[in-house]
């Protein structure tokens, strides 16, 4: 076993992040406990919800198209970031959405262009404040095209505000090979 003090330290020294990493973790911490400690603060818990969002025909508003765009982060330990854009299609059940969605990674770690494309089935489960504000936890199974298709897996916590037939959004999220990736996005239903 080893001796020494320098032994002891790289134990109980924690796993180092890029301070950016620290900094956007915290600051999405920050940004999503404010609005859940408004709404808890609030004190109403009788309100009776919202109604659904129909059509002219009176039927209600399941399919969504939302725009992503924001940023990833390496948080393995290189720091390095890009940019990603992509754009979802689904459909909504009461509290569970069922999407497909298309992403452009660019500068992923150890790919072989620019730009990597990703396929992602997604299935979120959304839990309404009845303020126009839901929270959702995303899981997503597909693949990116590096060198080769390869599979690619997400998990993501996210918020939705309701703006009528629009709404905008933002989710934080978990992939494969310590990939940490902050959207907003931009949707409607119809």
């Amino acid at each position: 076993m080893p001796d020494g003090p320098h032994w002891a330290a790289s134990i109980a020294a924690p796993l180092a992040y890029h301070p950016r990493v620290r900094a956007l973790l915290l600051a999405a911490l920050l940004g999503s406990a404010f609005p859940a400690l408004a709404v808890a603060q609030d004190g109403d818990w009788d309100d009776v919800p919202e109604e659904e969002e129909h059509d002219d025909e009176g039927r209600p508003n399941r399919f969504f198209l939302t725009a992503w765009g924001g940023a990833g982060i390496d948080a393995g330990g290189n720091g390095s970031s890009g940019s990603r854009l992509g754009g979802e299609a689904g459909y909504s059940f009461s509290t569970l959405d069922l999407s497909i969605a298309g992403y452009g990674y660019r500068h992923l770690p150890d790919a072989t262009r620019e730009w990597t494309p990703v396929v992602l089935a997604r299935i979120s489960q959304r839990f309404e404040t009845h303020r126009g504000l839901d929270a959702a936890i995303t899981f997503g199974v597909g693949s990116a095209k590096r060198d080769g298709w390869k599979a690619w897996f997400q998990v993501g916590l996210g918020a939705r505000l309701e703006l009528g037939p629009m709404f905008l959004a933002g989710e934080l999220t978990f992939e494969q090979e310590d990939q940490l990736g902050l959207m907003g996005g931009l949707g409607a239903r119809f």
